[in-house]
């Protein structure tokens, strides 16, 4: 496979962009995020790497937070998730009525009052609302910057 030594397409560097920030959305590496782009654009990693730091990572800074607040909420709802599990296990229950207590234990310890679920969900939808727009804003610019590539190309 050659690489290629060419200038940088707008295409290319909104897949370089969309690759990294899924990336780090799902708690890849950015390196890794380098090393598959590269190979779509035949392209070298390290080259990938150059361009989006050289170029490209200061128009994504607010794509790039979102994309790692996304990370941390998954992170931490993972650990929870396996931290409830590891205490389940450690507990070598023997009998359903072992396993019911200690389960009416999890419910208590996990369920939220009725109070508490309405005022987590209404900062959960603020949290949404205010994450969707953000969304909507940064699709906007891609758009707009797609929009603009297609105008340059046809003309």
């Amino acid at each position: 496979m050659s690489t290629r030594q060419d200038a940088w397409t707008r295409d290319e560097d909104l897949l370089l962009a969309e690759m990294v920030i899924r990336y780090i959305r799902e708690g890849k590496t950015q390196m890794k995020a380098f090393e598959d782009v590269g190979k779509k654009l035949s392209r070298t990693p390290q080259a990938c790497g150059f361009r989006w730091n050289a170029n490209l990572r200061k128009q994504y800074k607010q794509a790039i937070e979102l994309a790692k607040k996304d990370r941390k909420k998954f992170n931490d709802h993972f650990t929870v998730s396996q931290n409830s599990n590891d205490h389940m296990k450690g507990q070598g229950l023997k009998t359903f009525d072992e396993l019911i207590a200690q389960l009416e234990k999890l419910k208590v310890e996990y369920v939220p009052s009725q109070g508490q679920r309405d005022r987590r969900s209404i900062d959960e939808v603020e949290q949404l609302k205010e994450r969707l727009t953000d969304y909507e804003q940064c699709v906007e610019r891609i758009n707009k910057l797609t929009q603009e590539v297609l105008e340059k190309h046809n003309s």
